[in-house]
């Protein structure tokens, strides 16, 4: 598959997820297939001091690890087995982005790494990811399945 159009559905699926929603947040890739991710700042996403949770600085980097690497293995469904993440910086109640970079892409295994910084360019966090690569296809019709029946149990 050309690598455009396989970026291209990387995007659709992203988009067509509900975490997309629950995080405000969009996906693009760079001409290196790189995956950025911009997450809007939301009160919702603030824990009890103000600043924005841990947890969702982490979602930053899961998702920018996961479809860098994803990006690098055509039509195949890709999971993560071990996440790192190290948080340097409050947010600051501010929009957030995320890169990610690809490390190493093995047969089985890769490694990406990405950075989350604020709208000044300030680094707040980074981590990285290794991703097993399964032998399945991502089958475009079932993952709209899945997709419908998850979006069905959260109405």
């Amino acid at each position: 598959m050309d690598e455009k159009l396989w970026t291209r559905k990387l995007e659709e699926i992203y988009r067509s997820a509900p975490i997309k929603n629950t995080l405000n947040s969009d996906i693009w890739f760079d001409d290196e297939n790189r995956a950025h991710f911009k997450l809007e700042f939301k009160p919702d996403f603030c824990h009890g001091l103000g600043d924005i949770h841990g947890g969702i600085i982490s979602a930053l980097i899961d998702n920018a690890t996961w479809f860098t690497a994803a990006a690098f293995y055509p039509e195949k469904w890709i999971v993560t087995t071990e996440l790192h993440t190290y948080l340097l910086k409050p947010a600051k109640r501010k929009d957030l982005y995320s890169e990610g970079f690809m490390v190493n892409k093995g047969l089985k295994l890769a490694v990406a790494k990405a950075e989350v910084k604020n709208t000044e360019g300030t680094l707040i966090a980074y981590g990285s990811a290794t991703l097993y690569v399964t032998n399945m296809d991502i089958d475009e019709e079932k993952s709209k399945k899945i997709i419908e029946k998850i979006k069905n149990q959260l109405r």
